[in-house]
């Protein structure tokens, strides 16, 4: 099996979801990141079931949050 050896690495923000180089522009492509944070669960250990049926009623109407960026990024030669 071939091995390849990085040269050079970045490390993003949030971790990456798609890459797409330029069609026009080869030398030119953009890194896409993606996070969907997760919702915050009440762990109260007095409540009835009742109360808990309330509870998961509300937290499902609110939505989660998601943060993603764009990333361009330039290559030339090895260097990015």
């Amino acid at each position: 099996m071939t091995s390849i050896n990085s040269t050079q690495s970045l490390v993003l923000d949030l971790p990456p979801s798609c890459i797409e180089f330029c069609p026009v522009a080869r030398d030119y492509l953009v890194v896409g990141t993606y996070f969907l944070e997760k919702k915050e669960q009440d762990a109260s250990v007095g409540d009835t079931a009742e109360d808990d049926d309330e509870k998961s009623g509300d937290a499902d109407k609110k939505p989660q949050t998601r943060t993603g960026s764009l990333v361009l990024l330039r290559v030339e030669g090895d260097e990015v």
